[in-house]
């Protein structure tokens, strides 16, 4: 229940507003029915099942090589090579991307981020873990490459590859080459580790947001609406990279509220670009539907989806509504997600900042968001907060 503080505080705005406010962190969430809550549970289970077995086809063989004392060095190899697996993978994804003429923007294992800003500068930072991730890599489409089925089951089909490959190679290594015991153990158990990566990712799951390498692959196969929206919201990203801002967008390539989509990251994502273009646009009216249907899904979207979500919302706060709570209550939640936010917390702050009437705050936070928007990696991103950066200096001399 929330509480009474929260339901007075309510009660006191202005009821379109206070529709668009993030909710409160004690609403409960709708209980899912048991045959929902035991579905991954099942697929857990018969997942484990697949992996376990291919890992076994490749493994077994293997130890027949090796003396009974070298288990203890299988087990490490296996547990240590779990990031650098991890590391493979992603650089699997990043070389078959590139390969098909895709830009790269980002990548990150664990905590680590290394990304590319608009001056095509590449810089660390540490991002904190995500729940369900261990690592990505973050290709868009450049121009007309990437853009195609092909270009996306390439893709989707380099970090699997890539741990395959590795789990064949030393399997090679350890059958014909002389070696110790301890060291044909390692590499057996680092070959182990890198089938488990490759073949796991090779089930097609939802996981806390994300589609699995084999769902997606599944899904441009069957040409399902998922694999549809997924190719149409590339096409979309490659026009901002590209500095084509949101209201030039083509109407027709704007993605419908379709509700055949199965998966709740790319219905978000779909949202989240059709209220990037009414903002842009200034066409309030059409933002409307977008923006209350994203603050409903905000407190059950993936940890990893909700800062975006916040960024876009806390956006329409500021450019459309112009309601200084509404717009510091979205800006707390610009925090995590994959990539940095920094330039956006600094433009929001600036934006609370005029509202408040603080000139000498809205200068200060202009000239640091001003210092961070070579970070956003899209052109019509950057050109649309310098724009909005310039008005309030302007407004504020």
């Amino acid at each position: 229940m929330k509480t009474r503080m929260d339901a007075a505080t309510r009660m006191t705005q202005d009821p379109e507003i206070a529709a668009l406010m993030p909710p409160a962190p004690e609403v409960p969430q709708a209980t899912r029915p048991w045959w929902r809550r035991l579905l991954p549970v099942v697929g857990g289970f018969l997942g484990g099942g697949v992996v376990g077995a291919g890992v076994a086809f490749v493994g077994l063989p293997l130890l027949d090589w090796l003396p009974p004392t070298a288990g203890y060095a299988v087990l490490a190899g296996f547990f240590l090579s779990l990031w650098p697996n991890t590391v493979l993978h992603e650089a699997g994804h990043a070389t078959a991307g590139l390969a098909r003429g895709m830009h790269a923007i980002a990548f990150g294992v664990g905590p680590l981020r290394c990304e590319r800003g608009g001056d095509d500068r590449w810089r660390w930072r540490n991002g904190g873990g995500i729940r369900g991730i261990g690592g990505f890599a973050a290709l868009l489409p450049q121009g007309e490459r990437g853009l195609s089925r092909v270009d996306q089951m390439v893709f989707l089909s380099g970090g699997p590859l890539a741990n395959l490959l590795t789990t064949a190679a030393l399997a090679a290594l350890v059958a014909w080459l002389p070696m110790p015991g301890w060291l044909a153990g390692t590499l057996i158990g680092v070959a182990l580790g890198a089938a488990t990566l490759g073949l796991g990712n090779l089930i097609p799951l939802h996981m806390q947001g994300w589609r699995s390498d084999g769902r997606g692959l599944l899904d441009l196969l069957r040409r399902t609406p998922d694999a549809a929206l997924q190719l149409q919201l590339n096409q979309l990203m490659a026009l901002s990279l590209a500095g084509v801002r949101p209201r030039d967008w083509p109407a027709a390539a704007m993605p419908a509220d379709d509700g055949t989509v199965a998966s709740a990251g790319l219905r978000q994502s779909a949202r989240m670009l059709r209220l990037s273009r009414a903002i842009d646009a200034r066409d309030t009216d059409g933002a409307r539907a977008d923006a209350l249907a994203l603050t409903d899904a905000f407190a059950s979207a993936p940890p990893v989806f909700q800062s975006a979500i916040a960024v876009t919302l806390a956006s329409h706060a500021a450019l459309l509504v112009g309601d200084r709570r509404l717009v510091a209550a979205w800006r707390l939640h610009c925090e995590g997600g994959l990539m940095d936010l920094s330039p956006y917390r600094a433009w929001l702050d600036a934006e609370i900042a005029h509202l408040d009437g603080d000139r000498a705050a809205v200068v200060s936070h202009v000239e640091r968001a001003r210092a961070q928007v070579d970070r956003i990696p899209d052109a019509a991103s950057r050109l649309i907060i310098l724009e909005r950066l310039d008005a309030l200096r302007d407004a504020s001399v």
